[in-house]
């Protein structure tokens, strides 16, 4: 029985942390503004308790642009147009924006409870919202 046990557990681990991203912090924070023919988008994840030790990748288009874990940010910038993010650990999210140029647009990350591990979960709230919480996040880098 000990056998299994020691298995499950293995294996529930693996699962656990194939779904981790690694993330890389800066120490001074950056915040830059949209250029006039971009659009920026802003990821963020508040700082929380649940699912604090679950990070995971952010994709545009299958191609990974940048990583969350809890408390931290990063910013993408794209062309004017329709645009579709992702993130997966057990299970996949997206969102999209039609973006315009000269604008800057905000993704929250959140986790929420995963049968083997979190889930992630985007959210496209308000610029106030953003801006309140930004400031108290770590600037993520690749």
């Amino acid at each position: 029985m000990k056998k299994y046990l020691a298995v499950f557990v293995a294996i529930l681990g693996t699962l656990f942390f194939s779904g981790c991203a690694s993330v890389t912090t800066q120490a001074t924070n950056v915040f830059p503004e949209a250029k006039p023919d971009k659009g920026l988008v802003y990821f963020y994840r508040e700082k929380k308790i649940v699912g604090s030790m679950i990070s995971y990748n952010i994709k545009h288009q299958d191609v990974v642009i940048g990583a969350l874990a809890n408390g931290t940010y990063f910013f993408y910038e794209v062309n004017p147009g329709s645009h579709t993010f992702s993130a997966s650990t057990e299970a996949t999210v997206s969102r999209t924006l039609t973006v315009e140029a000269g604008k800057t647009y905000y993704i929250a990350g959140s986790v929420e409870m995963g049968v083997l591990a979190g889930r992630p979960g985007l959210t496209i709230p308000s610029e106030a919202e953003a801006k309140a919480v930004l400031p108290g996040l770590k600037y993520a880098t690749k």
